[in-house]
């Protein structure tokens, strides 16, 4: 089984703080932090298993990269738009669900 670095890009990281700041906004800052947590946790586990997930069939995610896949966390709330290169695993964007169609 091959394992990979995990790494996020610049908007990712954006994408992530923009969810916290949500949380945070409607609950408290704590529980912010804990669902960021929480998606780090589940951003984790792709340096194992990127390798068994199809590439994608949406668009909007073929736009951010040609060799796109992605994974559905956070009780399918958000997706993850990522894509291997060599030994890396790039996180390229985390976008509401809703947001993505075929």
């Amino acid at each position: 089984m091959k394992t990979y670095k995990v790494i996020y890009s610049k908007a990712a990281v954006g994408d992530i703080d923009k969810v916290v700041e949500y949380i945070a906004s409607i609950y408290r800052k704590e529980s912010g932090l804990r669902y960021k947590d929480r998606i780090q946790r589940q951003l984790d586990a792709l340096a194992y298993c990127a390798d068994a997930l199809p590439f994608t069939r949406y668009k909007m995610a073929k736009e951010i990269h040609p060799e796109a896949k992605t994974l559905s966390i956070m009780n399918r709330r958000w997706i993850v738009v990522f894509h291997i290169d060599r030994r890396f695993v790039l996180v390229d964007r985390i976008i509401p669900s809703k947001l993505l169609k075929g």
